[in-house]
């Protein structure tokens, strides 16, 4: 069963250049994306007076540049441009394996690491191209405005939070690895043990049937004869009749001898 387990999710699994077309034009979809809808959405903006409204007030696209992160978040620090190339450049080789091991998984795991990735690159292409006061030191473009949100962003920024929210629901449920595929199995695993040991320890559910026996019928004849042929405790032996009577006998013949006087005289 577990064998052919693992060769349906290995049938499942991708040829390797299959993966890296499918994926990979996920990944490269984002970032065209992401620098299209900057490019377009800049110039529709400044004709309609700096603001679109798309759901009434409720979602809005203006044009704004951030130098920090999403909500302005280390914005206007000497070393932030330092910070994020740091992130981007530690960031992107991790989340390419991430990307790479998520091809013998879920496909949640494989679109979501296709968004972390497509997103990155496509702010860090701002942070390149438009940089002023030295190397990555460039304004990334925003231009989603949802009321009750704290900042604006960009569709690289969605994607990012997107990927990271099914990243997460990939590593806790979807995966074949996933924590509650383990929770799972380490489950099934104590209840078998559970039950195994129970097997042993019940002898009313042992599964072996008594070897039954024919009744043992032992009539009176059957005792008689087996006593008989029990050897017997010896006895002393009795005296014999004829040793025993000779003492008797001479007193007899004495005491008879003086009734004939003839012979006497």
């Amino acid at each position: 069963m577990e064998q052919h387990t693992n060769q349906a999710k290995q049938h499942k699994t991708l040829p390797i250049w299959l993966y890296c077309v499918i994926y990979g034009g996920v990944v490269a979809a984002c970032i065209a994306l992401d620098q299209l809808t900057k490019h377009f959405i800049e110039g529709a903006v400044q004709r309609n007076h700096g603001r679109i409204r798309i759901l009434g007030d409720w979602l809005t696209l203006v044009w704004t540049t951030n130098s920090g992160a999403t909500g302005g978040l280390f914005a206007g620090l000497s070393w932030s441009n330092w910070l994020f190339f740091i992130m981007t450049l530690i960031g992107l080789p991790v989340f390419g394996w991430l990307w790479w091991r998520s091809r013998t998984r879920s496909v949640w795991g494989q679109i979501a690491f296709s968004f972390v990735i497509g997103g990155t690159v496509g702010n860090a292409i701002d942070r390149i191209r438009f940089a002023e006061d030295g190397f990555f030191s460039g304004s990334v473009r925003d231009f989603i405005q949802v009321e009750g949100f704290f900042g604006i962003f960009n569709i690289a920024d969605s994607f990012l939070v997107v990927g990271v929210i099914m990243a997460l629901l990939a590593i806790a449920f979807f995966d074949p690895d996933s924590l509650l595929h383990s929770v799972m199995q380490e489950r099934s695993a104590r209840l078998a043990a559970q039950s195994g040991s129970d097997a042993d320890t019940d002898p009313t559910s042992d599964p072996t049937p008594p070897i039954p026996t024919a009744p043992v019928d032992v009539s009176q004849q059957d005792v008689s004869a087996a006593n008989d042929a029990a050897p017997s405790r010896p006895e002393s032996q009795p005296i014999p009749t004829q040793q025993a009577s000779e003492p008797s006998i001479k007193p007899t013949q004495q005491a008879s001898e003086p009734a004939h006087p003839d012979e006497k005289d």
